[in-house]
């Protein structure tokens, strides 16, 4: 192996073990718990020092991690909106299944398209407008349920849904039938309600408990069924979950 990457090996190692004790620890124990040489880690700590990534206590040969991680930590969390985190993992299931995928999150009762990969090859999902109503769409079924009784009942009762196609759901009664399908397959569909043509369905991505967005996959429903639709939802599903894992200790007001 390359001795340089060993040794940064070794650094990202040192500073892993010292991000995850609770108290500042010596070189014996590093070298203990990792199963280093002392004089390796003696020396990657003096260099950690240097830089102000560790600091050694004044009353003895410990250390923790050092005030040069803040400013690094705080460019880190205020690039971390959750377009960002997302970008990459949407952008290579985009490819993996052939399809557009998009970021959702709502906005004044209705769904906001923030990120969309950039292979949106169907002519009807590129004509799009980045805002939907919760009614006719997969991603704002997936806010609308989330909301209480009386608020869906409001929204329906106050006419803020579109009649978009003869598929759209404008009722309170008929949107229940939605509710418990999103609530047992953790996945929302909107078959030609919002656009004749266009088939979409997406799945929830949590802050914790809180469902904050939604990834949906739009296209043809021949051209999706073909490809196998139980096996596009769980490739959907499994990286709504990754993001969902990815944000769960960001704060929310970083995010969005």
């Amino acid at each position: 192996m390359d001795n340089s990457n060993t040794m940064t090996d070794r650094t990202c190692e040192i500073l892993e073990y010292l991000y995850s004790t609770e108290k500042a620890v010596g070189v014996s124990k590093i070298s203990n718990v990792l199963d280093l040489p002392k004089a390796t880690v003696f020396r990657i700590l003096q260099a950690l020092e240097k830089w102000q990534f560790v600091q050694k206590k004044e009353d003895s040969d410990e250390y923790n991690l050092g005030l040069g991680m803040i400013k690094y930590g705080a460019k880190l969390t205020s690039d971390m909106t959750l377009v960002t985190i997302s970008k990459s993992l949407i952008n290579a299931l985009s490819i993996q299944i052939g399809e557009s995928v998009n970021l959702n999150i709502p906005y004044q009762d209705q769904t906001l398209n923030i990120y969309q990969s950039p292979n949106a090859n169907y002519i009807l999902i590129s004509k799009l407008t980045p805002i939907s109503a919760l009614n006719c769409s997969a991603s704002g079924k997936i806010f609308l349920s989330q909301k209480s009784t009386d608020a869906i009942a409001l929204y329906f009762n106050h006419g803020l849904y579109s009649n978009r196609t003869i598929n759209s759901i404008t009722d309170y009664q008929s949107f229940k039938k939605n509710i418990e399908s999103i609530t047992d397959k953790g996945i929302a569909y909107d078959d030609e309600e919002y656009e004749y043509g266009l088939f979409c369905f997406a799945a929830p991505v949590y802050h914790n408990d809180l469902i904050i967005a939604s990834l949906s996959v739009s296209g043809p429903k021949t051209r999706l069924q073909y490809k196998g639709l139980e096996d596009l939802e769980s490739e959907l599903k499994s990286v709504s979950e990754q993001i969902s894992k990815l944000i769960e200790n960001i704060d929310l007001n970083h995010l969005l």
